[in-house]
């Protein structure tokens, strides 16, 4: 079954008075946000906008964007979709999309993931597009763990030495998948 959205930016910041709004994209894909674009913002606020269309989008530097979306004039209004996601129709999205996805998860793959607490988990051996955020598979010592791939469990990327450190919650990781002799027990 083919997803009919995908979530290709997050808003992390305001900026200025006029309600233009700091974007960076997810996941590894290329900034896609382009003028025209309709977005739709998740989580939905109560009082902002939940649709806007992209009015101008302007790089500012690294992974950095600054959008301007429609209706969104103001930095308050701003200010309430600091946070959010932006969901796109997967058919206003270039061709090549589900090509760009498969390379960022064939890119991940080998990545070694290590946590602050408890140090080493495992190798990412895949990555599982889900509904809410992409699920990267990592092959622990003893066994798989699944860990949700989201900015707020990101700590750094090491492209250079292939190894993702995460600050990942409490109770996420069961300790006993990070000892071998879990495996051979299971067995």
């Amino acid at each position: 079954m083919t997803r009919r959205w995908a979530d290709v930016a997050e808003l992390i910041a305001t900026q200025g008075l006029k309600g233009r709004l700091v974007a960076r994209s997810v996941r590894g894909l290329p900034f896609l946000l382009h003028e025209g674009l309709t977005v739709h913002f998740v989580p939905p606020t109560l009082d902002g906008p939940r649709t806007a269309s992209v009015r101008s989008v302007q790089h500012l530097g690294s992974q950095e964007y600054a959008v301007q979306f429609s209706g969104v004039s103001k930095r308050d209004t701003a200010e309430l979709l600091t946070g959010s996601h932006c969901l796109v129709a997967r058919a206003d999205l270039p061709d090549d999309f589900e090509d760009i996805v498969r390379s960022s998860a064939e890119y991940l793959s080998g990545f070694l993931v290590v946590d602050e607490v408890l140090g080493d988990i495992g190798t990412i051996s895949d990555v599982r597009e889900m509904p809410a955020q992409d699920l990267l598979v990592v092959t622990a010592p003893g066994g798989e763990v699944l860990v949700p791939f989201v900015e707020d469990f990101i700590v750094e990327f090491d492209d250079a030495e292939r190894v993702l450190y995460m600050d990942l919650p409490d109770g996420l990781v069961d300790p006993g998948v990070l000892d071998e002799s879990s495996e051979k027990e299971d067995a």
